[in-house]
C-alpha cells in the first residue's frame, strides 16, 4: 500500500496506512451485549454503535450542518455497511476510550478515535491489526521562536497536550511543565491564546491543523513508531474478527487508500462526499 509522502505533504512524512490482516472468524462469546440477526454481540440490535471523541479533526468532527465526519467515521461506516448495520456514533470522553471504560460499560461496540495500540491499552481493549501509522509531533505559533524538538530540551515554557493520550505522556517524560486539555479543539485554542508556547501530538493532528492555519508551523517529528487500531471489549472477539476481515478487503480493493485521500492528501475535505449523503439518507 502506498504511503503519506513528504512530497505530497511535508507535515505529514511520519504518517502511513499501516498493513491490515483479514482474520477468521472465531467462536469466542461476547460481553453482555444482545446477539442480533447479524450473529455478532452488539449494543443495540441492527446498529454498530461506536464511540469517538469529537472534535479530533481529521479524524472525527461535525461539519457546518452538524454532521459527524472524518477519517476515521468513513471507516466506521464501511465497517457498518459491510456488516448491513446502522451506524451510530456516541460521543465520548478521550478517557474514558482509552481506559477501556466506555466500551466495558457497554456504551459502544467499538472504539474508533485515532487510537493508538499500547500495551496497557491491550490490557484492556481488544485491538484490531493497525490501520494507520503515525508518530508524534511538535506544533507552535510563527512566532514562538521555536525551531525544532531541541529547543525543548530545557524548557521553561508550559507545553499543552491532550489528556490521556501519547502526546502527554511524551511531554511528562521529557520533564516539560505540561497543561492537558480535554480535546484537540481546545489544545489547538490554547497554543492560538499563548496559554501554552508547543503542543505535542500525534502528527496526523497537529499538521492537518498546522496545515489549516496561518499562525501555527509544524516543526519537528517525534518517531515513535505508533499505529492506530480499532478496538473492542476484550470478551468480542468475533467482532474484532470481522473488523479485521473488512479492514483487509479495504486495503486490497483500494478503500483505505481512497479515504486515507480524502482527509489527509485533498486541501479540502470533501467531508464524505456523495457517498456519505447516501450513507446519511440511509441512517433515516
Amino acid at each position: 500500500m502506498r504511503s503519506l509522502t513528504e512530497t505530497e505533504m511535508p507535515w505529514l512524512k511520519g504518517l502511513s496506512l499501516a498493513g491490515v490482516a483479514a482474520l477468521a472468524l472465531t467462536a469466542c462469546g461476547g460481553g453482555e451485549e444482545t446477539a442480533d440477526e447479524s450473529g455478532l454481540d452488539l449494543v443495540n440490535a441492527g446498529a454498530l454503535t461506536v464511540c469517538s471523541n469529537l472534535p479530533y479533526p481529521p479524524f472525527e468532527y461535525y461539519d457546518a450542518d452538524g454532521n459527524e465526519v472524518g477519517f476515521d467515521i468513513d471507516i466506521a461506516q464501511a465497517i457498518a455497511d459491510d456488516l448491513d448495520l446502522e451506524l451510530e456514533i456516541i460521543q465520548a470522553q478521550f478517557e474514558g476510550i482509552q481506559s477501556g471504560v466506555a466500551l466495558n460499560a457497554n456504551q459502544c461496540d467499538l472504539a474508533i478515535s485515532g487510537l493508538t495500540i499500547t500495551e496497557a491499552r491491550a490490557g484492556n481493549m481488544l485491538f484490531s491489526e493497525p490501520y494507520l501509522d503515525d508518530n508524534l509531533g511538535v506544533l507552535v505559533r510563527s512566532d514562538s521562536g521555536i525551531e525544532s524538538l531541541e529547543d525543548l530540551d530545557g524548557f521553561e515554557g508550559t507545553v499543552g497536550a491532550q489528556s490521556d493520550t501519547t502526546g502527554a505522556a511524551e511531554a511528562q517524560e521529557r520533564g516539560l511543565d505540561l497543561r492537558e486539555y480535554t480535546d484537540a479543539g481546545l489544545l489547538i485554542q490554547g497554543l492560538e491564546s499563548d496559554q501554552v508556547e508547543a503542543a505535542i501530538g500525534n502528527i496526523s493532528i497537529l499538521g492537518y491543523q498546522a496545515g489549516e492555519s496561518e499562525t501555527l508551523v509544524f516543526v519537528d517529528e517525534i518517531d515513535t513508531g505508533e499505529q492506530l487500531g480499532i478496538a473492542a471489549q476484550l470478551e468480542n472477539q468475533p467482532l474484532i474478527d470481522e473488523v479485521n476481515r473488512i479492514l483487509g478487503e479495504l486495503e486490497d480493493n483500494g478503500g483505505l487508500e481512497e479515504i486515507e485521500d480524502r482527509w489527509f492528501h485533498s486541501e479540502t475535505p470533501d467531508e464524505g462526499g456523495d457517498d456519505a449523503e447516501a450513507d446519511d439518507e440511509g441512517d433515516d
